[in-house]
């Protein structure tokens, strides 16, 4: 017969054995929950974004057909349109219930990108192929105007054009690139979208957010200036005889926009001095719409989806040609 310390010792020991067994259920079986709670959340996430890229689908084929009925009455492009008016948000149903309690709402708004100045004319060659210098001195203004640093416009130049020669004293191509941490590579092609800007050697998040308003990304270098839809510091920029002329009084200017385009291209051609050097530089590249310069234009559509908890934002860059087709040519969540 075992002695009684003997028994106890084992039992003791069966018990830390029991113990320890159920807390290792009992870590397994949270982790299979937690698992199991994980993959629900990303297959809801999935589903989440699935559904808001269709509901996107859904406002740019209503953007398309309100920009195509806005050709239709006008070639001119201005504030005072249906296009540019602000819109509720509409709630979402669910299709087998449209008269249900609405699972999210969708909002949209659009802007038009040919009011902004377009990176890519940076790029812009003159027929002789050298370098056309009205985009940039348009764009020095531009940053001067939102008290940036006019260094960064012969900077964005070097990003995209395909040489490695910087085409101002205080232009970088690779060699400056190369020896940052981490390092990388100029573009050497046109910008997709203005955040690339922030790639730019120092430029930053607080300088991109100054000058983001005023300047878009669009597939060509020959990109002309909406004199109906752009903001003071963009039409301040065309010429250096300018400074101040709409951003002093901005209520003027909205106000001239309530019913139509202003300033049309004749009344900005005075203002500018049709005889003046700063016009013959820009007269081609400005337009209010009624010379057909506007036949391929740009529009910005933001899709603002929200599907319960979670919230979705869809930029949509579209293209309107002169027979009123639209198409998307970018789409991008969450960022410009």
């Amino acid at each position: 017969m075992r002695p009684i310390r003997h028994r106890r010792r084992e039992r003791g020991v069966a018990l830390i054995i029991a113990l320890v067994i159920v807390a290792l259920a009992t870590v397994l079986a949270w982790k299979i929950g937690f698992d199991s709670y994980l993959e629900r959340q990303r297959t809801f996430a999935i589903l989440s974004v699935e559904q808001a890229m269709q509901f996107g689908a859904g406002a740019e084929a209503l953007a398309a057909d309100a920009l195509s009925q806005q050709l239709q009455q006008t070639p001119q492009v201005t504030l005072a349109q249906a296009w540019a008016q602000p819109t509720p948000a509409l709630p979402i149903t669910p299709p087998e219930s449209p008269d249900g309690e609405p699972i999210g709402t969708l909002q949209g708004s659009l802007e038009d990108m040919d009011g902004r100045f377009n990176l890519n004319n940076l790029a812009r060659l003159l027929p002789d192929g050298t370098e056309d210098p009205q985009p940039l001195e348009q764009f020095q203004r531009l940053l001067v105007a939102v008290h940036l640093e006019p260094k960064w416009a012969g900077i964005a130049r070097d990003w995209i054009d395909q040489d490695r020669v910087p085409s101002q004293p205080d232009g970088a191509e690779d060699d400056v690139y190369t020896r940052l941490t981490p390092p990388y590579w100029t573009g050497d092609w046109p910008m997709t979208t203005p955040t690339e800007l922030m790639a730019l050697p120092g430029f930053g998040r607080d300088r991109y957010l100054a000058i983001a308003p005023y300047v878009t990304a669009l597939p060509t270098a020959d990109a002309v200036i909406n004199l109906c839809t752009a903001p003071a510091p963009v039409l301040e920029s065309l010429a250096s005889t300018l400074n101040g002329e709409y951003s002093s009084d901005p209520n003027a200017l909205a106000a001239g926009r309530k019913n139509g385009c202003f300033p049309d291209y004749n009344t900005f051609e005075a203002t500018v001095g049709q005889q003046s050097a700063d016009w013959a530089q820009i007269q081609n590249w400005v337009t209010d719409g009624s010379n057909g310069k506007l036949a391929n234009a740009y529009f910005r559509l933001t899709t603002r989806v929200t599907l319960g908890t979670a919230q979705f934002t869809l930029y949509s860059l579209l293209l309107r040609n002169s027979g009123g087709k639209v198409v998307p040519l970018l789409r991008s969540f969450g960022t410009l």
